[in-house]
């Protein structure tokens, strides 16, 4: 144990979670200090690794909002956990109990009667002058009569050891997702510790959170949702997984329609009730009629359906009101005039400047403590945090800060400088401390709050005063482990729920604005499989067969040209080529090229994620995400056509996972007929490009076709290595045994036309069937022979065959959306067809 000690040496003036002031090892620690003393560094190491590429292969992220890796930032987790006795875990359980109480009877105060800003309890500038006070809610009272749902605090040591809330959450608190994710790594990364602690578990806790909204709900028949800003907010991932693990729908404010009252999900048979909203959405988004009109996230009229009582909204919104440093300054007091007793934890030491004597002690006190905005709920230090410290300030900015605090003072807030208690830490292969805090969830039941044994530990990038714990400036995390004296609760979402399951073949109906993107994942997927296989062939052909590469570029590569400053068509040399091919294969910028097109499969399928399986999510990710050569490093055909094998392979590894791992409901159907929308789409303009005009080097244009296609060893065993146009042309467009032919997308998609249902009236206008039932009709009914038949240089029939299935499958992928996604709003990239040679 003095071994681990003596390799974590914290500042002095912090208080150590490890070592108590005679260095020894605190008892709650001491078991799991053994198993670390028993491990090396490099098998320590070697668990780290292994527990960061759970957290990437599960697709763990956090949008770090302007960070290059953006949604692909992985969560950042420490391994060594946060461990509290149970006598801080009582103490600590008593005060967040005390504080989501309060909570919720500020707001329906401040929403209701408002007696504590007649009384002068709370000055009413810090209610009324909020920007999260939402005056539409005043007078309404939510489905139950409760505001919060589910509350959070971020508690932290002083120097004393004593906790101190640095912030309180009550609007759409954060990061429980998160802490059920770090507690599975990091309880198999140290399975044996775990088991032998008795850490406290955490599914009680969930279970007690959603069943006693449910229970708020006219009818547990209807449909609870979990409503997220969407893919790019920067806890997406969360959303996702807690909406998986609750066994919630995850839907964005378009999925969502207000009629008399009550809310609807938009699905593709029709609207379905909505009884519970748990809500990720801060407050004012939450509406565009009645709170903020440039708010493209929320749903329009929910705050009237709020009033007549017609959805449980978890939590109730205005809740942001509560959040602003300044109501720190009066919590002490609000806490005696509604409960009658001090706060078991107090705030981080505040005054409000909005009084004399407030602006007073803020420009005595300024050089040692921190000044920001009244209104402030970020994080102190954090991003776009309005926190300075006063001992930073130059003497000009010193003099305008007062003049501010003259003027406008009540905008203003003074707070204490106290240095966070410090945990141990592995980073960079050795052990350290670093400053932490504990971010606890209360969740509201019937019989009382129920306290989530644990939490989320935010780490701090460094252990300077302005270390900001906010993961969107770089901090961490850690898992936190309870000690529980008793034998832990064996209590498990996943357990046998004790009644006998009624038998089902099929989930809910589907989100309309979900099936949408499934459907554009595919057609993404497809397009993205097609550049690869025509960018291969042309790599291949450069140093061997340079005048096929360039004819094939030509004639191909047109719809994604002018990458550079000459279009392809007019490219007369092999330079002119390894450039185009260079921008297209490898620059993010170009917006017909390949990375762009791969950016747009990884945003579809992050958008649907929660309907991706786990090794389809991997699939996507290892397909869109690849280690590229430097921007002025020279173009090795080698190495494309190596980074293009990859992408050939793992295109097919996503097909096929979707081909035979996904069930045949509506995730599937969309998706598979976007994709064959896109290859049939594909194919016909293929064939049309290469053959519809006579030319001399015709054989070794069916030859590179047939590569693309995938189709040339199937030509190879019924012809030999006869290259003849009558059987090309059956083969790749008519023959519907070859999966790669034309013909048998047309076969598929009207298969999946009829499985698609038919409940709307623009679904039963059977205007999709019937464009899908021309097409295959079209192909069916061509002559081989006829479609190869050459006049004045030009193959008349192949040209009106192709030209039909191009300009179908547009007029066709236009009439799903009308039938099925007339609900999403969402404009598409690249749905026109394929551009002419």
């Amino acid at each position: 144990m003095s071994e681990v000690a003596e390799r974590i040496n914290p500042a002095s003036s912090r208080f150590d979670e490890l070592r108590d002031d005679d260095g020894q090892v605190r008892p709650h620690w001491r078991a799991f200090a053994r198993t670390l003393t028993q491990l090396s560094p490099e098998e320590y190491a070697r668990r780290q690794a292994s527990a960061r590429a759970t957290v990437q292969d599960n697709g763990v992220t956090y949008n770090v909002y302007d960070d290059r890796a953006g949604q692909a930032r992985p969560w950042q987790l420490d391994i060594v956990p946060f461990i509290l006795s149970s006598a801080d875990w009582k103490t600590i359980e008593a005060a967040v109990i005390q504080r989501a109480m309060l909570a919720d009877m500020i707001l329906r105060d401040v929403y209701g009667p408002q007696k504590l800003m007649a009384s002068a309890v709370l000055p009413p500038h810090l209610v009324t002058g909020h920007p999260q006070f939402l005056r539409p809610l005043c007078g309404s009272e939510p489905a139950g009569g409760t505001h919060v749902h589910l509350s959070s605090a971020d508690l932290a040591r002083g120097p004393d050891g004593a906790w101190k809330v640095m912030a309180s959450r009550a609007d759409a608190p954060g990061g429980l997702g998160y802490a059920l994710e770090n507690r599975l790594v990091v309880s198999q990364t140290f399975p044996e510790s775990f088991g032998d602690m008795r850490v406290a578990r955490l599914a009680a806790f969930f279970n007690a959170y959603k069943e006693s909204i449910l229970s708020l709900g006219a009818s547990r028949r209807d449909r609870a949702v979990l409503l997220t800003p969407g893919p790019y907010n920067e806890a997406y991932f969360e959303h996702v997984y807690l909406a998986h693990y609750l066994g919630l729908t995850l839907v964005q404010g378009d999925d969502l329609a207000v009629r008399d009252g009550e809310v609807f999900l938009k699905t593709l048979t029709g609207l379905e009730r909505v009884a519970a909203i748990f809500r990720r959405v801060d407050s004012d988004f939450c509406d565009p009629l009645e709170l903020r009109g440039d708010s493209a996230l929320g749903v329009p009229g929910l705050v009237e359906a709020v009033r007549c009582g017609g959805v449980v909204l978890a939590n109730a919104l205005g809740g942001g009101v509560i959040e602003s440093p300044a109501m720190d300054a009066y919590l002490p007091a609000i806490s005696h005039a509604l409960l009658g007793e001090e706060l078991k934890i107090p705030d981080i030491a505040t005054i409000w400047c909005g009084t004399d004597w407030g602006r007073k002690e803020a420009i005595a006190r300024m050089d040692q403590c921190i000044l920001r905005d009244a209104f402030d709920a970020r994080p102190l230090f954090s991003r776009k945090s309005s926190a300075r410290l006063g001992a930073d300030l130059s003497g000009e900015d010193r003099e305008r800060v007062i003049a501010r605090l003259k003027q406008r003072g009540e905008t203003m807030v003074l707070q204490e400088i106290s240095p966070l208690g410090v945990a141990p830490v592995f980073e960079r292969g050795k052990f350290g401390a670093k400053p932490v805090s504990l971010r606890v969830f209360a969740a509201w039941t019937p019989t009382g709050w129920m306290v989530m044994p644990g939490g989320l530990t935010r780490v701090a990038a460094d252990d300077t005063v302005r270390a900001a714990l906010s993961m969107q400036s770089g901090a961490s995390s850690k898992d936190a482990w309870v000690i529980s004296p008793t034998p832990v609760d064996s209590f498990s979402l996943l357990a046998n729920g004790g009644r006998a399951l009624e038998i089902k073949r099929h989930g809910e109906s589907a989100p309309s604005r979900a099936m949408d993107d499934l459907f554009w994942l595919g057609r993404y997927a497809e397009r993205t499989e097609s550049l690869v296989r025509i960018l291969r062939a042309v790599t291949a052909r450069i140093s061997d067969e340079p005048a096929a590469a360039l004819d094939v570029a030509r004639k191909l590569l047109i719809p994604f040209s002018q990458a550079s400053d000459s279009p392809i068509e007019e490219i007369a040399g092999d330079e002119e080529l390894v450039e185009e091919l260079q921008l297209l294969i490898y620059s993010p910028r170009h917006s017909r090229g390949l990375q762009r097109l791969l950016g747009r499969v990884e945003r579809t399928a992050w958008s649907v994620r929660d309907r991706l399986s786990l090794d389809t999510w991997r699939t996507i990710h290892a397909l869109t995400n690849s280690e590229l050569p430097a921007a002025d490093a020279p173009f090795e055909p080698a190495g494309a056509r190596f980074y293009l094998d990859a992408l050939v392979r793992r295109a097919a590894a996503l097909s096929g996972l979707s081909a035979e791992n996904m069930t045949r409901g509506p995730n599937w159907l969309f998706m598979d007929l976007g994709r064959r929308l896109e290859r049939g789409q594909h194919l016909a303009w293929l064939v049309r490009q290469t053959v519809s005009l006579a030319d001399a080097r015709e054989t070794e244009h069916m030859r590179i076709v047939l590569e693309i296609a995938d189709s040339a060893m199937t030509y190879r065993s019924r012809y030999l290595n006869v290259f003849q146009l009558v059987p090309f042309v059956d083969l790749l467009l008519l023959d519907e045994n070859n999966p790669r032919s034309c013909a048998f997308q047309l076969a598929a998609i009207e298969t999946h036309q009829r499985e698609l249902p038919r409940i709307t009236l623009a679904q039963r206008s059977d205007v999709p069937r019937t464009i899908a039932q021309e097409m295959r009709g079209a192909a069916a009914n061509a002559n081989p022979a006829r479609l190869a038949f050459c006049e004045a240089g030009a193959r008349p029939g192949l040209i009106e065959l192709t030209d039909n299935i191009t300009f179908s499958a547009g007029e066709l992928s236009d009439a799903i959306a009308d039938a099925y996604f007339q609900h999403a709003t969402r404009s598409r990239t690249g749905s026109s067809p394929y551009v002419e040679a």
